[in-house]
Parts: C-alpha cells; sequence; structure tokens
C-alpha cells in the first residue's frame, strides 16, 4: 500500500487473489452483491465504492477499520466536482477515528475545487452537532480563515462554534483570546445562538474577573430573551403561535440574564443593585408557556435567589444571617464552593469567625478536587485565597502558608498573571515563618511560574450553564 501506483482497486484485486477467492465467493463472504464487485472492479468507468461497501470488503480481508481508508480518498474526487455524497461521512468517520492525515489531505483536495466551504461548513457542523465539538473545530478554523464575507452567517457561526468549544480546562489567557475572537460577532448569530454565545460570554467574563464585560452580556442576554418572549406572547394572542427553537428553555435564558447581572454588580460591591436584580428572579411563577423542565428551572432559580440573597446580606455585615445560610448550604451541597467563598470574603472584612462553618463543610471540601470546569477551578483559588488571608490573621502562619501554595500552584495551571502576583506577594510577606519543606515547594512552583508568567490582566473595554450563585 505504499507505491504510489498503488489504487484501491488493485489492492482488492491483490487481495483477491491471495484469498483464492472468486468473484462469486467473495460475494458471499462479504455480504456485497456480486454485479457490484464487479462493477467496482471492471467498469467502465469502474463504478465508485461506497463507504458501508468499503467497511465490508475491510472485514472481509480480515483488515482492521481504516485499512483502506488513504486509498479511498480518490473514490471522493472526479476531474468535475467534489462527490459531497461520499466525502463527508468519509470526513465525519476519519475525524472521529482521529486519522487526521487522511483528513488533511481530503480538505486539501477539497480546496482544489469551487465552493470548497460549503463541504467543510457541513462537515464541521455535522461533527459538532453529534457531539464531536474538538474534532470540528479544525475544520471551522478554515471558515474563518478562508470565507470572503466577513458578515456571512456561515461566518459568525464558525465563530460561535469555535468559542462554544472552548475547553472545561482553559487558561486566562486562552479565555480572553477567545472572548476577543467571539464578542464581534455575537449579534450576527440566529437569536437561539446569540442567546446561547451570550451566555457564555457572561460566564466567560466571571472566571476572568471582568465584571463590566460580564454586566454588559448579560444586559445583552436579558434584553434579548425578555424581546423573544413578548414576540412569543404576541403570537399566541393572535394565535400565531409558534414552537420555540431553542436549544434550552426561555426561561433559563431569562433569569440567567438577571442572575449573571446580578452577580457582576455583587462583585463590583453594588449589593443593593444585585439585591434589586436578584428580586427579578426569584420569583418566575408568572412566566407562561413553562413546560415541565421550565417550571423546574423556576424552582431552581427560587432557591438560587435564596441563597444568593444570604450572600449579600453577609457581604453587606449582617452576621445575623450566617447560622440560616449555613443550614441552606447544608441542604444544597451543589452550592457550597460558592458559598464558602463568600462566608470567608465576609468573616476577613468583618472580623467575624467561621471556624464552626469550615468544621461543618470539612467533608465537602476534601471533595472540591472533582471539579475540573474553568468556573469552580476558580471558586476554588478564590476559597483558598481566602483561607490564606483568615488564617494568616489568626496567626496560624503554616497553615495560611499552606493555602497560599495551594492558591499558586491553581494559579499557575489557570496562567492567571494577577492571581500569580497575588500569590507571590502574599507568601514573600510571610516567608520568614514557611517551614523548609514550604520554601522548597514554593521554589518549585516559581519555577512553574516563570515559563508562563505574562503581563497582569487589567479590566478594560473589549475590542470590536452557567454561573448559579455568588
Amino acid at each position: 500500500m505504499e507505491n504510489k501506483l498503488t489504487t484501491l482497486r488493485s489492492e482488492i484485486e491483490g487481495n483477491l487473489s491471495r484469498s483464492g477467492h472468486s468473484l462469486a465467493s467473495f460475494a458471499k463472504v462479504s455480504g456485497l452483491n456480486r454485479g457490484s464487485l464487479s462493477a467496482i472492479l471492471h467498469g467502465n468507468p469502474p463504478k465508485p465504492v461506497s463507504l458501508g461497501q468499503l467497511d465490508a470488503l475491510t472485514e472481509a480481508f480480515g483488515y482492521p477499520e481504516g485499512w483502506f481508508y488513504p486509498l479511498y480518498i480518490d473514490e471522493c474526487f472526479n476531474e468535475e466536482r467534489v462527490s459531497r455524497r461520499r466525502v463527508e461521512p468519509f470526513l465525519i468517520r476519519c475525524a472521529a477515528a482521529g486519522r487526521q492525515q487522511c483528513v488533511d489531505e481530503v480538505i486539501n483536495r477539497i480546496m482544489e475545487y469551487p465552493k470548497p466551504l460549503d463541504v467543510i461548513y457541513s462537515v464541521a457542523e455535522k461533527l459538532f452537532t453529534s457531539g464531536l465539538i474538538q474534532e470540528s473545530r479544525a475544520l471551522y478554523k478554515i471558515i474563518v480563515e478562508q470565507e470572503p464575507d466577513s458578515y456571512s452567517e456561515r461566518l459568525a457561526v464558525s465563530q460561535y462554534r469555535i468559542f462554544k468549544a472552548l475547553g472545561v480546562i482553559a487558561d486566562m489567557e486562552e479565555m480572553l483570546r477567545a472572548v476577543i475572537a467571539f464578542e464581534p460577532f455575537r449579534g450576527r448569530l440566529p437569536e437561539h445562538l446569540q442567546l446561547e454565545g451570550l451566555l457564555k460570554l457572561s460566564n466567560v467574563c466571571f472566571s476572568l474577573h471582568r465584571w463590566s464585560d460580564m454586566g454588559k452580556y448579560s444586559d445583552e442576554l436579558r434584553s434579548l430573551a425578555t424581546g423573544i418572549y413578548r414576540e412569543q406572547l404576541w403570537k399566541k394572542t393572535g394565535r400565531r403561535a409558534e414552537e420555540l427553537q431553542l436549544l434550552r428553555p426561555l426561561v433559563l435564558y431569562y433569569a440567567q440574564g438577571h442572575l449573571l447581572k446580578a452577580t457582576a454588580l455583587t462583585k463590583q460591591g453594588k449589593y443593593e443593585e444585585a439585591l434589586a436584580f436578584t428580586d427579578l428572579y426569584a420569583d418566575l411563577s408568572w412566566f407562561e408557556m413553562l413546560d415541565d423542565e421550565g417550571l423546574r428551572l423556576v424552582d431552581a432559580f427560587k432557591s438560587f435567589a435564596t441563597g444568593n440573597r444570604y450572600t449579600l446580606e453577609l457581604l453587606k455585615g449582617n452576621i445575623d444571617v450566617l447560622p440560616e445560610y449555613t443550614a441552606y448550604l447544608a441542604e444544597h451541597p451543589s452550592e457550597v464552593l460558592a458559598g464558602l467563598v463568600s462566608i470567608l470574603e465576609a468573616a476577613n472584612r468583618f472580623g467575624f469567625s467561621a471556624d464552626h462553618v469550615l468544621e461543618r463543610f470539612s467533608r465537602e471540601m476534601a471533595g472540591f478536587d472533582q471539579f475540573k470546569d474553568y468556573i469552580n477551578i476558580d471558586r476554588i483559588y478564590r476559597l483558598g485565597y481566602q483561607l490564606a488571608a483568615y488564617y494568616l490573621e489568626r496567626g496560624q502562619i503554616r497553615l495560611g502558608v499552606t493555602y497560599i501554595l495551594q492558591c499558586l500552584k491553581t494559579a499557575v495551571q489557570l496562567n492567571s498573571a494577577r492571581d500569580m502576583i497575588d500569590c507571590v506577594a502574599l507568601f514573600e510577606a510571610n516567608r520568614g515563618e514557611a517551614s523548609g519543606q514550604q520554601l522548597i515547594k514554593y521554589s518549585e512552583l516559581i519555577t512553574g511560574l516563570a515559563k508562563k508568567q505574562g503581563p497582569a490582566e487589567e479590566e478594560r473595554p473589549l475590542s470590536g450553564i452557567a454561573v448559579r450563585s455568588f
């Protein structure tokens, strides 16, 4: 198969000869029609081989799946055109199987024909919708690089898909680049993708601590969701109601727009404004056109609002709500991580003891390493930093230094220059109390930091599911 003159048909004929099969006997073994085999091998011109026939031939000869893929590429093309009927399923199969060399060769061949982006975009969409998200990214990038119409919907969707494919573990620089690349295209998408794009933009900005940008995108999300809701009510009144083609219930986007806005305001210390937005998603029983999932979401956001009100009260200095907040977290274990961040921040700000809360949730804290998404990894960092400050203030220096080192490790993982600098400054202020082992660990982390350190991130306007609790 390494001979350049080798073709799919010569290889099939060679295998038939070596196996001693006639067309008739091999047809029985492979399950293929004898007439089809004859037309494939001896037709003038030869009949093209389908992907299903190729799989049957491969199995009948005893080869592993994909054995003939490099030779099959020629079946997808002729002098006049690309055979989309063959090339699209073949590209999808190769991408799913990790046969990147075949994918690259097919794409290079496609680019020699008219309207190559039609085929590439079609394959990318099929890969994405079938769950092969990362496999689709390279094809969408070709669209982004080659699309001649800078205002085409295809370009906007490709930018959205690349942004949506941002990994669950991505460093800060990668996330910032992704936001900058996608942001100018968010308004050119179909409405159902606009909603998703704005939701993800808000969430990524949460991880980047870009609170003003997070507020801007959540405003756009609220405005779009409200507009769609009003339009649907009007259509319903006029007996023109249509089923919404959304990826998730409309009430989720509406509620998340308000929750994310409240979160952005909370992070900027605007607690009364945040409370007003919290009230707007606390009771959504008035929302019409709710199915069972919509009703479940209404109940869920009511619960989120309860927890977030406790957060706001604590951050304003109302320590009396701490017992109720602790009881709430005990009943809602998925909110413990976010809740502890808020409690420790308030404890450090107002000087109260949180020892009983930390003891109450010690088991849950031991399981935080299960989180792998960037939102919760960022929360783990912020909790660790608050714990470091908490123990340092109470004279438990080495325990505080232990948390500083954990935070520095997470900051290096996130490639967040801002957080790395904060950790280094806090460690250096307490270096004299660190143990020998802690100093060694610090030196190891600094080595990793030096490899990744970049300019500190500043909050600035960008050119051109989701966070659930504060």
